[in-house]
């Protein structure tokens, strides 16, 4: 006679614990995946922006000193950028300095979603 084995409490149990397990080690990387995502577009803004004002002050030999608005009416964006993290509105603050060619762009809400040295804007 051929023995059947059989499906017990046992075996149920292991395999529900073995996937909560899985979920529980995926699940931290799951919702760090977004936070990641709005990390590299705020970074991807913030870099277009700071050529955007590198490219003004190169053209006009001044200081860029205004809104993100200034840079789009002259054509050096395309358009004006919010912050991805709450960003309700909340347009980047950026200022050049001509004569010390130091470029400052900032999100306003960088008090709450600091920006990690993997994104901060080398100087070039």
């Amino acid at each position: 006679m051929a023995k059947h084995k059989k499906f017990t409490l046992y075996k149920l149990i292991s395999i529900l614990a073995f996937i909560a397990l899985v979920f529980i080690l995926v699940l931290p990387q799951i919702t760090d995946v977004k936070k990641r995502e709005k990390l590299e577009q705020r970074y991807e803004h913030m870099q277009k922006i700071h050529k955007a004002i590198k490219r003004y002050m190169r053209d006009r030999e001044q200081s860029f000193r205004g809104d993100l608005i200034e840079l789009v009416r002259t054509g050096y964006l395309k358009h004006s950028y919010e912050s991805p993290f709450d960003g309700h509105g909340d347009k980047y603050i950026a200022e050049g300095d001509y004569e010390s060619g130091e470029i400052t762009v900032m999100d306003p809400n960088e008090a709450e979603f600091p920006i990690p040295d993997e994104y901060k804007i080398k100087k070039e």
